[in-house]
């Protein structure tokens, strides 16, 4: 974006090689901080276009989800890379590693049946977990459905109830 190079310009005085040296620390941190802005666009862009939220007047984003059927889930991928961690974790244990900050990453869900919405869960879940979940969305009984033993815990009593305690003591990480 035209903010994003005015950006890297300032920082690195040389409007000429914009954005290529991603060796370097602070292009990489400008760079990882354009892609999640442009991820909210995106994702701003698709609720619109679904019709499960509009733009105001200002052209702000209006969602209410509890006008939808929808549960929404984001959910990062395995950690975040060693250049773009931010203070008070360590680049060396991010991504790509079996510490908290290799496999600790981001999960949102909002729809209708989430209660007392714009609040965090600081529980131990896991990807399977998010299996379970869509699974009981779907009404299905997901340990009876799969043919293989499954490490899958309900995350629906988070979205449901905010004072519910953590399901999951233990989450196991290999490198």
């Amino acid at each position: 974006s035209p903010a994003t190079r005015q950006k890297l310009a300032a920082t690195l005085g040389s409007p000429g090689n914009l954005g290529t040296d991603c060796t370097n620390p602070v292009v990489q941190r400008i760079l990882s901080d354009a892609m999640i802005e442009a991820m909210d666009t995106e994702l701003g862009r698709l609720l619109t276009s679904t019709g499960l939220a509009k733009r105001d007047g200002a052209g702000q984003l209006v969602y209410e989800p509890e006008r939808t059927n929808t549960l929404i889930v984001i959910v990062g991928d395995n950690g975040t890379l060693g250049g773009s961690v931010k203070l008070a974790f360590n680049p060396d244990l991010a991504k790509g590693t079996a510490y908290q900050t290799g496999v600790w990453v981001p999960l949102i869900a909002s729809g209708p049946l989430v209660v007392q919405p714009d609040r965090e869960v600081n529980h131990m879940v896991n990807m399977v977990d998010v299996f379970q979940l869509f699974g009981e969305m779907a009404g299905i009984d997901v340990p009876k459905a799969v043919p293989r033993v499954i490490d899958s815990a309900s995350l629906l009593p988070y979205l449901t109830n905010p004072s519910q305690s953590s399901i999951r003591n233990v989450n196991f990480t290999q490198g």
